[in-house]
């Protein structure tokens, strides 16, 4: 058989590629590679009698190798035969070793122009029936043809044999609201490709044949990755086609470079700080509703109080600067992203050692309507390292935040949890909440095991914290804000959507628990606990 006689049975490939793969990149690239089997083997001398059973079976087989080796190896293809590449110039045969290079080179194109190149060098399709395939103009069949032959040039000029490699990952956070699906963090969770894709784009804009290149992985493989992330909005699109990362990116450097500089602050006005803190303490300890607290839910609450205040003065540091509005986004949620970048093989002990004194998080709040008897319940929580679980909702992070009001409010209100909607996973996802000190149990029922306040009670204990945040900001504001204006970070000229309040997150990530650390350190603060003590409140309004 021709090869001509081979591509009548491109479109059933097709069919079959597509009810594989899951995007019609790949499905296009199996029948590429199936063809290329078969025009292999012919060349070779090869029979095939049976060419669509022969074809099937092939592409079957590098659809599971595929399967296997995808995102694993950069190089899709190794030709083990010499193989007829025709081109302008030359009629003759290419060794394994060359058409090898060709391959991962027409692999790196980007589709729009690596779809004209197979096409006409592997399919045997003229000019005039490529732009009719294709519904666009010769002319434009040609000058992609042009560029696809100058990339592949230099391409092939500048290889370089070494092993591609990730360079880093990539530690996503947000503030505001999660989208439908749990965007932004779904986008990247568990997806190195996808991680390192935004970090190799945020410098500059780049085109998609540079990304490819960059990672090693070829376009075909990262094009669906980087349509997701431009659909989800942590990359943005220029009109040249070429894409970056949307959102501020920094790396580890960057946060032990304002490290020890917050802890020296902190520690020259330790004394003023703490005295203003220590007499909030004692007045919210006097608050009606706090005296019938047992010792644990005051020692909780008390915790909740101090790192409200303390951050309420640290977001006074950047209070000249107009707090941003979350963007709608189109996965329905509202939300900034931001993230630190890990290069590969990075040693991060020293900036883990740093984490012990960040708030991971910051004030979060957590809101439901109508549970139970409660109007409107929010629960208000901080995370840290000192006696506290970080991330307590550890495996748990969409039930987590679906549930736990419900969980907490059925518990303390004595709602059977056999007649809520909670399903099991979470209900099972008790023993970790006791452990971090949400809840226990008393004569063998489950317990709440945090400070749950009503709202009017909630707007005391707030004018009280707000109270000692404007004693602080009398004492030491307008030093700190300049100390913070002083470590500002800086972010690629592109990149326009950033809000400016984000750039000095890493100016202010550590000031808080370097006080409240220097006070545990000298038996000021959480005097005789040695429990998890998470900071956190409930409060409900009926």
């Amino acid at each position: 058989m021709t090869n001509k006689e081979f591509i009548q049975y491109y479109d059933y490939l097709m069919r079959l590629a597509t009810s594989k793969c899951n995007s019609q990149a790949d499905a296009e690239d199996l029948v590429g590679d199936t063809l290329l089997a078969a025009f292999t083997y012919i060349h070779k001398g090869g029979t095939i009698e049976h060419p669509k059973t022969w074809l099937s079976n092939t592409l079957y087989h590098k659809h599971n190798d595929n399967l296997r080796k995808k995102y694993r190896f950069p190089v899709t293809v190794c030709f083990d035969e010499r193989f007829d590449i025709p081109d302008e110039e030359n009629d003759g045969y290419l060794t394994s070793e060359e058409a090898a290079r060709v391959r991962k080179e027409l692999n790196h194109l980007a589709y729009i122009t690596r779809e004209v190149m197979i096409r006409f060098y592997y399919g045997n399709q003229g000019i005039a029936d490529i732009a009719k395939g294709l519904d666009i103009p010769e002319g434009t069949v040609k000058s992609r043809l042009s560029a696809g032959r100058n990339q592949m040039k230099k391409g092939l000029e500048t290889m370089e044999t070494k092993e591609y490699c990730l360079p880093g990952q990539l530690d996503l956070s947000f503030g505001g609201s999660e989208g439908l699906k749990g965007e932004p963090m779904s986008l990247v969770e568990d997806d190195l490709i996808a991680q390192n894709l935004l970090i190799l784009a945020y410098e500059k804009p780049v085109k998609l044949s540079e990304l490819s290149k960059a990672i090693g992985i070829p376009a075909a493989y990262i094009e669906p990755i980087v349509k997701k992330l431009v659909d989800g909005e942590l990359m943005a699109q220029t009109d040249s086609g070429k894409v970056y990362a949307d959102f501020i990116i920094t790396k580890p450097q960057n946060a032990l470079k304002y490290f020890k500089p917050q802890l020296d602050f902190a520690h020259r006005h330790f004394d003023t700080i703490w005295d203003i803190i220590q007499k909030m303490s004692d007045e919210i300890s006097e608050l009606p509703f706090v005296r019938n607290m047992d010792g644990e839910k005051k020692t909780k609450l008390d915790r909740y109080a101090v790192l409200k205040a303390l951050q309420d003065f640290e977001h006074f540091g950047t209070g000249k600067i107009d707090a941003p509005r979350f963007p709608r986004r189109k996965d329905g949620g509202w939300w900034f992203a931001q993230a630190i970048a890990f290069d590969a093989g990075y040693n991060a002990k020293e900036y883990q050692d740093t984490m012990e004194y960040a708030i991971h998080g910051g004030h979060r709040t957590t809101e439901a309507l109508s549970v139970g008897r409660a109007k409107r319940i929010c629960f208000y929580e901080f995370d840290t390292t000192l006696w506290d679980s970080p991330h307590r909702y550890g495996g748990a992070y969409e039930l987590y935040f679906k549930y736990i009001i419900p969980l907490l409010w059925y518990i303390y209100d004595d709602i059977p949890l056999g007649n809520s909607d909670i399903p099991n996973e979470f209900i099972a996802y008790m023993a970790t909440l006791e452990k971090v000190g949400v809840i226990g149990h008393d004569q063998d029922k489950p317990c709440v095991k945090i400070p749950v306040i009503e709202k009017a009670e909630y707007q005391e204990l707030c004018a009280v914290i707000n109270k000692a945040t404007d004693e602080i900001k009398s004492a030491i504001g307008e030093e700190f804000a300049s100390f913070i204006y002083s470590m500002k970070t800086p972010v690629p000229k592109h990149l326009t959507s950033v809000p400016e309040l984000f750039m000095y997150h890493e100016a202010t990530n550590y000031f808080v628990m370097a006080i409240v650390r220097e006070a545990y350190d000298k038996g000021l603060h959480m005097k005789g606990v040695d429990y998890c003590c998470p900071p956190v409140v409930l409060v409900y309004e009926e």
